[in-house]
């Protein structure tokens, strides 16, 4: 298959849905020769953080001279950006290459009589296959969902389980209680494999303590008082990320016995370089324009907190874009106050909240908001009722910021923003 022809076989996919459970992944592998097992990995699992986690791992990993792949969905400006090396997005040509075999495998296990994987354990067996055949010293696989049931979860014997911030999302597969969720997410813990855990609130550490005591595993609890922070430059923006940081320095703690060449100069320079699209990205100045991926509460509390250490006096104009299934409502009481002024967005996405639905949404709660029919729309309006002092902060499904950072290309051009061009 060429390129052209590969995504058409991945947007077949989709047809077969979504499928919680191992057995789909598990014969899939199996035609592939079962090449996870020959792979060192750190599996990543929770409801936020887990990107930020796995991008500072690479960085770092890389700097240490150490070839490291990485896997994590969705993509937010390019599809081939769910499969990394070296923090460099696969090549298309490659990516058709590897998605050839595992069609054939598929086709195979179709000729047996059994059903065809889902798009996401396709995804999931690419990324093995790869990791497999480029020969990576170390991959980072970031959970697609869950945890227990996810695709990724066939890993058995993981480096280190990795457990970011845990909070209510996808709870129609998931469940509807905090306990629930984290019974899912810690379903990644293996017996007598190392456990790094965030800290959590009491309900899901309960959870995840007990399951580490059942399978044996050690359980290092990653805390954002860890003095380690003190000496390091982020150059990730936004206040969370410092717990998340804390969490990459005991994962490094832990992987420092296989991996010797980490030490302190290739952790400092690895997070200095950092850069993670779309997470509190800063893509322009005067106005200053960020783009945040925040899609469930968790994840707009910590944006809320960022916006308002990093601009305590300055008017913020909003551009935002969700899914239905999502706990807009709870975002919105987090996000806005009264008089604020928002520019709505469908997400391309079956998912997706229309951008009326959730300007009606914002209006009941008296927020000035506008219903857009695209995001270059948006991005015209928001550019029109900005001064230069005003931040502009396009924020919540991943699936629309593709579109909100090209129409500001559009309109403005490339900018230079922290020694970066961006295109």
């Amino acid at each position: 298959m060429n390129y052209e022809e590969a995504m058409s076989f991945l947007d077949e996919t989709q047809k077969y849905g979504i499928q919680p459970g191992l057995t789909g992944i598990r014969a899939l592998m199996r035609e592939l020769g079962d090449v996870q097992e020959r792979i060192p990995i750190v599996h990543i699992a929770g409801t936020n953080g887990k990107g930020s986690v796995g991008v500072m791992l690479s960085s770092v990993l890389v700097e240490s001279g150490y070839r490291t792949g990485r896997f994590d969905t969705p993509d937010v400006f390019s599809y081939e950006e769910e499969f990394l090396m070296n923090g460099k997005p696969i090549e298309k040509v490659r990516l058709a290459e590897i998605f050839t075999e595992v069609a054939a495998a598929c086709r195979c296990l179709v000729q047996d009589g059994l059903p065809h994987p889902t798009r996401f354990e396709v995804e999931t067996a690419a990324a093995f296959l790869w990791f497999y055949e480029e020969n990576c010293d170390i991959a980072l696989v970031e959970v697609g969902m869950g945890g227990a049931e996810d695709a990724t979860n066939l890993i058995q014997k993981p480096l280190v389980s990795v457990l970011t911030s845990i909070s209510r999302d996808h709870t129609k597969f998931l469940g509807n209680t905090l306990t629930e969720i984290a019974g899912a997410k810690a379903g990644i813990i293996k017996k007598g494999c190392p456990v790094v855990v965030m800290e959590q609130k009491p309900e899901a550490m309960a959870v995840i303590r007990k399951k580490c005591e059942e399978s044996r595993a050690s359980l290092v609890l990653a805390g954002k008082t860890d003095d380690r922070l003190m000496n390091i430059s982020l150059r990730l923006a936004g206040e969370f990320q410092v717990e998340n940081a804390a969490c990459v320095l005991q994962v490094l703690e832990v992987l420092k016995k296989d991996y010797p060449k980490i030490c302190r100069k290739t952790v400092r320079e690895g997070l200095k370089k950092v850069r993670w699209p779309g997470r509190f990205e800063q893509i322009y100045a005067s106005p200053d324009v960020y783009l945040d991926g925040a899609h469930n509460e968790d994840a707009v509390l910590k944006l809320y907190a960022s916006v308002k250490h990093s601009f305590p006096n300055r008017r913020i104009i909003y551009i935002m874009g969700v899914l239905a299934d999502k706990e807009y409502d709870r975002m919105i009481h987090i996000m806005f106050r009264e008089g604020d002024r928002v520019y709505t967005v469908t997400p391309p996405n079956p998912r997706a909240l229309s951008a009326t639905e959730l300007a009606k949404q914002l209006q009941k709660e008296k927020i000035d908001a506008i219903p857009c029919e695209n995001p270059h729309d948006a991005v015209s309006y928001a550019m029109e009722a900005a001064d230069a002092q005003d931040v502009i902060l396009a924020f919540g499904s991943l699936y629309y910021l593709r579109g909100v950072r090209a129409a500001f290309r559009e309109l403005l051009g490339e900018y230079e923003v922290h020694g970066s061009i961006i295109t």
